[in-house]
């Protein structure tokens, strides 16, 4: 006879409720993955490009087509209105980091590598970094620092785990024999932007599972003019790859479709792991244009190393599937220092911010589109450029006894002076900046 292997009635109940348990929770996984991390703490990645301005992109209606950037805008926040606090690279970091005005940590120029030793963030001055760090994140540079050559300024002693980079304004995008690994001199092959492309990815999975706060700091578009194309022993002798002329503006534009798909790989990894709607993705650059693009493009007077809106008016865009509404725009005006606040009140930390922020959370205007205050905002680049302020539409330049006076919402490219036509603005503001410019001194 044969024989009946099945099991008796009484034990097929329990091992069908086991099936069905396991079919409920593999269906759990697919159809809900991004539950595995619903109850931790959002990650934050801020990309920053160098010499990038609004100009130099199609999305602000410029020369170049950048498509993963264009669609961080469609699927998140574009901002019209996103300004630096400086139009030059060491203070608009130094602002970004500490949440506070550039001037208050000394910083209102270049630093200059070496031959500026004692220039630098002070590692007892509280930055971003340190706040995520403290409160049990994982934290990581790549890229550009420029907050101080020396060792003691170095960003392991910032709050950054990790740091793969250079200390200085720019770098050969292929000869790195003075890249730091940590503190250590180290050279690091490679092409700039694709080493620090891939060790950000790098530092994503490496840290898939646990709260991370990660800075790219782009080389790219800053000088030297060079493609992955143009290493040492492919380039012409004599030529000038600093220089802006059409063979340079080819590279140019080479150069910032190359930072766009690097973007585009990083947001790629996020989805990939499931984190893109646990992660907010911040994209900006550290000042305006150098003057790459055709003239006819420029939508704005002025570009890096001034106080005009092309100096320090940047293009910007957040991200963050789930969180913030998809083609959301802001129109208003934000600064760089404003990160700071807004990171930490996103991440629940605003209890660990030191109490002196000059910069303000713009969470609700994020992710519910909910207005933003209206302040006084100042540029001040003494003695070079002198203090630019933004009170509203107003906007002025003042430089030793020189005044001028713009209304931006009539005059966005700044070609009017209106001064002598409004005595009692330019009498307000003036006085404005005078006490900005007391209250700004160094340590205050």
């Amino acid at each position: 006879m044969k024989k009946n292997h099945s099991l008796p009635p009484r034990k097929q109940l329990p091992l069908m409720l086991r099936t069905l348990v396991c079919l409920l929770i593999c269906f759990w996984c697919v159809a809900t993955p991004n539950r595995v991390h619903a109850d931790r703490p959002p990650n934050i990645v801020i990309i920053l490009a160098d010499d990038l301005g609004c100009c130099d992109m199609a999305l602000y209606h410029g020369w170049v087509k950048t498509p993963r950037i264009e669609q961080m805008a469609k699927q998140g926040m574009l901002f019209t209105d996103f300004h630096t606090n400086s139009s030059v690279c060491s203070p608009t970091r130094a602002a970004f980091l500490t949440g506070r005005y550039q001037q208050r940590a000394g910083i209102v120029d270049v630093i200059v590598g070496s031959r500026e030793p004692e220039s630098g963030i002070s590692p007892s001055v509280p930055t971003l970094p340190r706040v995520f760090n403290d409160n049990g994140y994982a934290t990581a540079l790549f890229g550009k620092w420029h907050c101080g050559y020396q060792d003691q300024y170095n960003p392991v002693h910032h709050g950054f785990d990790k740091f793969v980079g250079f200390l200085n304004g720019a770098t050969d995008y292929h000869k790195h024999g003075a890249w730091r690994v940590g503190i250590e001199k180290k050279d690091v092959p490679g092409y700039s932007t694709h080493i620090i492309t891939d060790r950000s990815i790098d530092f994503i999975k490496d840290n898939k599972n646990k709260p991370f706060f990660l800075y790219v700091s782009h080389a790219a578009v800053h000088n030297p003019y060079q493609t992955a194309k143009d290493t040492p022993d492919k380039r012409v002798e004599g030529e000038n790859l600093n220089r802006l002329n059409d063979k340079n503006r080819a590279r140019y534009k080479w150069m910032l479709e190359d930072l766009d798909r690097g973007v585009g790989r990083i947001l790629d990894t996020l989805s990939e792991l499931d984190l893109a709607e646990n992660t907010l993705v911040m994209f900006f650059s550290d000042n305006g244009a150098v003057g790459m693009s055709p003239k006819e493009f420029r939508m704005f007077r002025g570009g890096k190393f001034s106080h005009y809106e092309g100096g320090h008016r940047v293009p910007a865009v957040a991200w963050w599937p789930g969180k913030i509404k998809a083609g959301a725009r802001s129109d208003k005006l934000i600064v760089g220092f404003d990160l700071f606040p807004t990171f930490t009140d996103i991440a629940g930390l605003s209890k660990s911010n030191p109490d002196d922020l000059d910069g303000a959370s713009f969470k609700a205007h994020l992710l519910e589109q909910q207005d933003f205050l209206d302040r006084d905002i100042f540029f001040g680049y003494e003695p070079k450029l002198g203090t630019a302020m933004r009170r509203g539409d107003w906007k002025m330049i003042v430089k030793e006894d020189t005044v001028h006076l713009f209304n931006l919402r009539n005059d966005p490219r700044e070609t009017t002076d209106v001064a002598d036509q409004h005595p009692e603005v330019t009498g307000a503001m003036q006085q404005a900046i005078d006490r900005f410019k007391s209250d700004v001194t160094p340590g205050s």
